[in-house]
């Protein structure tokens, strides 16, 4: 019988790479993306390369939109035995442009944003982006936006798929935190909150799904710092040389670099896999090179 893979956010990024390597004679993949054309380029990628996977539209904050790709999903590839939850995002207007406080910050609490009845252009968006953005004046949408697909796309995505995987023996849900899940990592707010949150939300899923009733392990993996679209712009300037903060992270990973993508497969591999991981739950693995254990000094 083949694994039934599910991976939401696998149009890009990350949750591309997942699942192109999950993709294997023993698997069937559905790619799941709210970009329905780039969750297809996925898919064909695999098929072409002889897997199985399907393109699935699916916005993991619309429950109705998850309930739609459950059902595609059942009726293409079978009950999901694998949940990898990897959607996520992080908006720009949603960091801080400071590491922190400076004298005055205060004064400036007028909340930038574009007038709701303006079609926004590019110029507009450029225009907000070059302006300061402190603690006191920072969109709260925008940080709610983030919050809402990582950490409550997480719980919805659980909440829809483990309707076909609880009762069963030898199913996994894997969630993807981060770094900024144990560091309060500077100037990300909302993303850092909102892997947080996905670090609580798995342990205590692992306790609510993981009895003998449930059967359903839960575990996260948590990478280090990989070169991603989420992230390119905060460790690579515009003319192609690193950041400061590129500098900073790579002097705290001992390993002195940044990660490939392929590194965070054993990992989700190990805890897809009931008999290399089926006494295993509620925990993460962090993928880091060595960051969470070095001080930096």
């Amino acid at each position: 019988m083949k694994q039934v893979i599910v991976i939401t956010g696998a149009g890009g990024g990350l949750g591309s790479v997942f699942a192109k390597q999950f993709a294997a004679p023993d698997t069937q993949v559905a790619v799941l993306d709210f970009n329905l054309e780039s969750a297809r380029r996925v898919a064909e990628e695999i098929t072409e390369s002889g897997g199985t996977a399907i393109a699935v539209k699916c916005n993991v904050t619309d429950k109705a939109s998850l309930e739609e790709a459950r059902e595609t999903v059942r009726n293409h590839l079978g009950l999901c035995n694998v949940l990898v939850n990897c959607a996520g995002i992080q908006d720009p207007l949603a960091k801080t442009t400071k590491t922190a406080y400076e004298t005055g910050d205060e004064k400036e609490t007028e909340v930038a944003r574009i007038p709701p009845d303006k079609a926004p252009s590019r110029a507009d968006y450029e225009e907000l982006l070059g302006k300061t953005r402190t603690l006191f004046n920072m969109d709260s949408q925008k940080l709610l936006q983030v919050m809402n697909v990582n950490w409550l796309g997480t719980f919805m995505a659980s909440q829809v798929f483990a309707v076909d995987m609880v009762g069963r023996q030898g199913n996994s849900i894997i969630n993807i935190t981060s770094m900024a899940a144990y560091d309060a990592l500077s100037m990300v707010p909302a993303y850092a909150s909102s892997k947080a949150a996905v670090d609580m939300f798995t342990r205590w899923l692992s306790n609510y799904l993981s009895n003998q009733y449930g059967k359903v392990r839960v575990n996260a993996v948590a990478p280090g710092y990989f070169l991603t679209p989420l992230n390119h712009d905060m460790y690579v300037n515009p003319d192609g040389t690193y950041t400061q903060r590129y500098y900073n992270v790579i002097h705290r990973t001992p390993m002195g670099r940044l990660g490939d993508p392929a590194e965070l497969m054993g990992a989700l591999k190990f805890f897809a896999d009931p008999d290399m991981s089926g006494y295993i739950t509620g925990q993460v693995i962090a993928v880091d090179g060595g960051f969470l254990s070095c001080p930096g000094i």
